[in-house]
């Protein structure tokens, strides 16, 4: 026989999914009550500032307060995982370096806390869609970088929330997102564990409603997720020239796009190497992508597997195998 605090919950989420825009806590229904009253008197509504509304809960915090260390780092880390999602998001992510200050400004969240039943909530505001006045009508309404940022992350959020591997993996989107990003999000998901802290996010734009929930359950499934992207191996095809030959140092290839790259290859199959010198060459590598949770930062080690000519000599005779080749070129 069922309690009344699982009938509770069963209805609570039968709710939920019936009304997947309900509002969440006591400061959303005052805002959207609000606006109601004032459009059924004739006021002119003022559109709202894009916000997301962060509100930190669980066992660490049991009325109104939350301890400045676990807020500040739930925050800080949250800001830095969307500031790295927008620089991936639109397509210039890097794993180290400095982000790119026209991402910055798009993606800083500025904000100001309110007090919720039993939680606390923080009010970041976002950057808005830029409105002149002179737009033609229906034509504003575009994404903004922080509408696709949520989207996205929060993607990711909800997946490792839900924590079922016959539904989805959040593993393939966070490789997407890069090293930077998946850093973040481990030092957010270990905020969360180590804080006891769980976190609603809900973001509110001209365009776009999301919303994401990020437990201890969740947290340590994206730390899995996390874990098991830190390390990628594919079978590349690459052209340049071999323009270093050694049996002491790593052979190195200067590829057509201008990258430097040293091929891991052993003394005995560096010792052939040499007609090669000089010459431009088609390289298949093994390359073992790997990265440091701790700092974000990528590797790559590029195990040499076969080296031809490309300059019209390459029948069988001028191909070197130099390594046993992978399952997958058996296959």
């Amino acid at each position: 026989m069922t309690t009344a605090k699982e009938r509770a919950a069963a209805l609570k989420a039968k709710l939920a999914k019936a009304h997947p825009d309900a509002p969440r806590d006591s400061a959303e229904l005052a805002s959207l009550s609000t606006q109601a009253m004032l459009r059924d008197a004739g006021y002119p509504i003022t559109e709202e500032p894009p916000q997301l509304d962060v509100r930190l809960h669980g066992r660490a915090v049991p009325g109104h307060e939350v301890p400045v260390r676990e807020a500040t780092s739930i925050l800080g880390t949250v800001q830095e995982a969307v500031s790295a999602c927008g620089q991936a998001v639109a397509k210039k992510a890097t794993a180290a370096g400095a982000i790119h200050s026209a991402i910055l400004r798009a993606t800083e969240l500025r904000f100001s806390p309110a007090l919720g039943f039993g939680s606390v909530v923080f009010h970041l505001g976002g950057t808005a869609e830029p409105v002149t006045g002179d737009e033609i009508p229906e034509t504003t309404g575009s994404d903004t970088l922080l509408d696709l940022v949520f989207r996205t992350l929060f993607k990711v959020i909800n997946t490792a929330q839900v924590d079922d591997p016959a539904k989805a993996s959040p593993v393939d989107d966070l490789r997407l997102l890069g090293p930077r990003t998946a850093k973040h999000l481990n030092d957010l998901a270990k905020a969360i564990t180590e804080s006891e802290i769980d976190v609603d996010f809900v973001w509110r734009s001209r365009v776009e409603r999301s919303r994401a929930t990020l437990g201890r359950r969740g947290a340590l499934a994206l730390k899995d997720a996390i874990e098991r992207t830190k390390e990628e191996i594919t079978v590349q095809n690459i052209r340049g020239t071999l323009s270093t030959v050694s049996t002491v140092v790593h052979p190195q290839l200067l590829t057509d796009d201008g990258r430097r790259i040293n091929l891991s290859v052993d003394p005995e199959g560096a010792a052939h190497l040499g007609a090669y010198f000089n010459r431009r060459v088609e390289v298949q590598v093994e390359q073992k992508r790997s990265w440091s949770v701790t700092t974000g930062r990528e590797s790559f080690n590029h195990k040499l597997l076969r080296i031809e000519y490309i300059d019209g000599r390459a029948d069988a005779a001028d191909q070197q195998v130099i390594a046993n080749p992978t399952d997958s070129e058996r296959a």
